[in-house]
Formats: structure tokens, C-alpha cells, sequence
């Protein structure tokens, strides 16, 4: 039952907010009925547009780790890569690299919780304590641990008719029924303990956000080490990636929920009172965007191995793997201003001021590491496969001008997360699939792994950079003012 509205004083709007060792000091909020609750997506922070202390240290710490790991990640890659391609031979490895990158071909499969998730960790105030937010993270958790059963249904389905050579378009053998079922299962599994990354960006804690996904490549290595002494050959070593990465989300988990505090309490059902919020608002645009993303970036691998050679599918997944390096520095640095955006929703001018100066720095630091993938991606390459995958300069440039505009494009895309910036990024990422896969499939029988690089390049600056400049202020500018009785919004106990 709610309680009547008592007056709101400047103080008592402010809330309870982090402090820079981490303390919290206590605050009176309005309490208010549920139905009143905004969704999360459009709550409101009065905080200045210059980052504090906390979230200097998660940008600039986040950046750090990922900069100092990036070698160390890289070497682990070198070697795990070398290993498997001597073990599987060229053809072979395009259909492990395919199998084994399989999220990056369904980053959907989380229905764009992942993304509201991120948004409600990013609350001012001590996570543990904001009712909301908490349950916003409940519901996340079943809804994806049922997508993560059926999911799992649905691909011994597959197996069941034995149809798994009709779906990645190419085959090894008779294990592939069995080995691409067991990897295809663990990646559903990791679904919902992914939600462990989400909540550290969220609590501005970037690093350790980096830190366990990086963990991922190292856990990755270790059992491809298991395999390789267990004499397994082929399509097995398709298993490392995914299993990898399910270990680490699984750490990842734990800490987030440790260090948020909510602890146990994340697995239980939502409060009676809640049961008809809509705490996942937002979540069906960002399901939509991120059907759009692996149609126009992950889809090349699908399209190469269904209209191009399994040696040019090979090429492509070695010169991925150079860009995914350069790609994960920025994409850390970006994904660290999303809680600072979220907090800064009413402070229209200060945030389309950060905007342009995030996208500007991306931008020309790209252009640096664009020309070092172009220069020594095909080196690197020559030493991944131990010269038996022979990529060009060509290929490294279309993934280096890729580079450059998903970084120009990447400060908008984790600014416009209210539902309604959503359904705009939605439609824009839908257009960009739509252009990359005709684009790929146009292009891929006669120019190979370029051709569809470029395609998507040129997808990404036609449907998302250049819509960027012309909507983002716009859009910003749009967003409705909190009320200030609303500035704290809290559920009647």
C-alpha cells in the first residue's frame, strides 16, 4: 500500500549516493506507490557532466587492465590458436573458430536483458538496497535460466535429426552430431551467469569486469591443453572457447554478487508488490538491436562458409582475432561511460558535450589502430597458424576501417539506453544487418573475407555513424525532466 508523499527537500532529492571509498551516506526518500515507478530506463540523476573520482577509476582502471592484459591475452590466443590449428589443419579450424564463437553469432539469445541489467546496476545509490533494481536482476536471472533450458532443448532437437551440417553449412565428420551439441549447449548455459559482468560495469567496476573476461581466453587455453594430452583431434577442440568462457562468467557472478552485496538473494523470485512492474522495460528494442549486430558483424563466418571456401572462412577467423584485440580496449573504455551516461540523464547539454568529446578520442586513436592491424595483421596471422593460413594486407585494412567506425559509433550506442533511444538504435542496427548480409552475400563468392569486411564497414558508417551526427543531440535534448518528487522513487513496504 502506498504511502502519502512527503515534501521533497534539496537534500533528500540527492538520494544515497556512492562516495569515493565507497561509504554511503543515509537518505530519505519518497516513497511512492508501484505503479508509479518509472521504468528504469528513464530514471533520473542529479549529478554534474564531469565523471567523479569513482568513475574516473573505472574508466580509466578498466582501460588500464585491458591495455597491460591485452599481451597477455594475445599470447594466450598465439598459442591456443597455434595448437589447434596444427591439430585440426586449415579447412578444419574455420569450423571450430565458427562453432566456437557461436555468442558472438547470438548475442541475442539474452532478449536484450543484458543491457537492463547494466542500466539498473547503474542507480545512484547502494544497489542492495534499491528494491527496483534488485528485482530488475531477480527477473533477469529466471527469464534466462528458462531461455537457457530451452535453448538447450532446441539444440539436441537438432541433433536428434541430425542437422547440424545443414545449419553451419560445412562438416568434419560423424562426432560433429555429439561435439557441436555439447558446445552449442554450454554456450545457452552461460546465458544467465553472464548477468555477472553486466552488474560490475554497472557498480563501476570496470576492471574486474575485465578482469574475468580475460580469465575466459586463460581457462579457454587450459582445457584446450586438457584435450591436446588426452589425444583428441578435430572438431573437439571446438569445446575450449565455450567452455572457457562459461567458467569465467561463472566467476564473474560470484564476485559481481559479492560486491554489489545482493549476494543469494539475486536467485529468489521479485517481491509480491512488484510482480507487474515493468522491470525489464526496454529489454524487446534491445533484443531487436541485438539480432541486428551479429546479422551485420558475426554473420560473415555463416555466409563465407556457405558461398566461399573453407580457406578464406580460415583467413577470416585468424584476421577476426587480430581485430577482436584492438576492438576489446575500446570496447571496455566505451562500456565503462555506460553507467556514467545513466546517471546524467537530465543533464542534456553536459552529456551531448562528453559525446562529442568520447567520440573524437575514439575516433582518432582508431586511426592508430587501424594502420597497426593493417601493418602487421597479416604477420601476426603467418605466426598464429605457423604459416599454414596465408591472410593479406587487404583483409587487415577492411578490418582496420571496421575499426574505426563501430569506435565512432561505439559512445552513442552505450548513451541512447532509455527505451525509447532503444527502439532508434533498433532500427538503425536493423538497417546495418540488412546492408552488411545482402552486401556479404553480394560480394563473398567473388572477393572472399574482404569483400565482406568492407560491406560491413560501409554498412556501419551508412546506417549507424552518420544517422549518430544528425540524431544524437536531437535525442538527447528530447528526454523528458524528471519531476523532482520523483527524483528517488521507492515502493511502499
Amino acid at each position: 500500500m502506498a504511502t502519502k508523499r512527503r515534501p521533497v527537500t534539496a537534500a533528500q532529492q540527492s538520494g544515497r549516493h556512492r562516495t569515493v571509498k565507497g561509504r554511503h551516506r543515509p537518505s530519505n526518500v519518497v516513497r511512492t506507490s508501484v505503479e508509479d515507478i518509472q521504468p528504469i530506463g528513464m530514471l533520473r540523476a542529479d549529478t554534474d557532466s564531469a565523471l567523479n573520482t569513482e568513475e574516473q577509476r573505472a574508466v580509466v582502471w578498466g582501460t588500464i587492465f585491458r591495455v597491460i592484459g591485452t599481451p597477455v591475452v594475445a599470447l594466450v590466443g598465439l598459442l591456443n590458436t597455434a595448437i589447434i590449428v596444427k591439430e585440426t589443419g586449415e579447412a578444419v579450424f574455420g569450423v571450430v573458430a565458427l562453432i566456437s564463437t557461436i555468442s558472438l553469432l547470438f548475442p541475442f539469445a539474452d532478449l536484450g536483458i543484458g543491457a537492463v541489467v547494466t542500466s539498473a546496476s547503474s542507480r545512484p545509490g547502494n544497489i542492495a538496497d534499491d528494491r527496483i533494481a534488485v528485482a530488475t536482476i531477480q527477473r533477469a536471472f529466471r527469464v534466462l535460466s528458462l531461455v537457457s533450458v530451452g535453448l538447450v532443448a532446441v539444440l539436441i532437437t537438432v541433433m536428434a535429426f541430425d542437422a547440424w551440417g545443414t545449419v553451419i553449412g560445412l562438416t568434419t565428420g560423424p562426432d560433429d552430431r555429439w561435439i557441436v551439441t555439447v558446445a552449442a549447449s554450454i554456450f545457452a548455459l552461460t546465458l544467465p551467469v553472464s548477468l555477472g559482468t553486466r552488474i560490475l560495469i554497472g557498480i563501476d567496476k570496470n576492471q574486474l569486469a575485465v578482469l574475468i573476461l580475460m580469465s575466459n581466453s586463460v581457462f579457454g587455453l587450459l582445457i584446450t591443453f586438457g584435450l591436446l594430452f588426452s589425444g583428441a583431434t578435430g572438431i573437439w577442440y571446438a569445446i575450449p572457447g565455450v567452455a572457457g568462457a562459461l567458467i569465467g562468467n561463472v566467476l564473474g557472478t560470484i564476485v559481481a554478487l559479492r560486491m554489489s552485496g545482493i549476494g543469494s538473494a539475486a536467485f529468489r523470485s521479485p517481491p509480491a508488490d512488484l510482480a507487474d512492474a515493468k522491470l525489464l522495460s526496454g529489454s524487446a528494442w534491445m533484443l531487436v538491436a541485438s539480432v541486428g549486430l551479429p546479422l551485420g558483424l558475426q554473420s560473415h563466418r555463416v555466409i563465407l562458409s556457405h558461398l566461399s571456401t573453407p580457406e578464406e572462412l580460415s583467413r577470416y577467423a585468424l584476421m577476426a582475432q587480430i581485430y577482436a584485440l584492438g576492438w576489446s580496449v575500446f570496447s571496455t573504455a566505451g562500456m565503462a561511460y555506460w553507467p556514467v551516461f545513466v546517471k546524467r540523464r537530465d543533464d542534456h547539454d553536459g552529456t551531448v558535450s562528453l559525446w562529442l568529446k568520447i567520440v573524437y578520442a575514439f575516433g582518432g586513436v582508431s586511426i592508430v589502430g587501424a594502420i597497426g592491424i593493417t601493418a602487421l595483421g597479416p604477420f601476426a596471422t603467418s605466426i598464429l597458424s605457423s604459416g599454414r593460413v596465408h591472410t593479406t594486407t587487404v583483409l587487415a585494412l577492411a578490418f582496420g576501417l571496421l575499426l574505426v567506425v563501430q569506435c565512432i559509433h561505439l559512445p552513442s550506442g552505450v548513451l541512447l539506453t532509455t527505451p525509447t533511444e532503444m527502439r532508434w538504435q533498433a532500427f538503425c542496427i536493423m538497417a546495418m544487418g540488412v546492408i552488411s548480409v545482402v552486401g556479404g552475400i553480394a560480394v563473398a563468392p567473388e572477393y572472399g573475407a574482404a569483400g565482406v569486411v568492407f560491406v560491413a564497414a560501409a554498412a556501419v558508417l551508412t546506417a549507424q555513424v552518420f544517422p549518430d551526427f544528425a540524431n544524437v543531440p536531437k535525442l538527447v535534448r528530447r528526454r523528458a525532466p524528471t519531476p523532482d518528487d520523483e527524483s528517488a522513487p521507492a515502493v511502499a513496504i
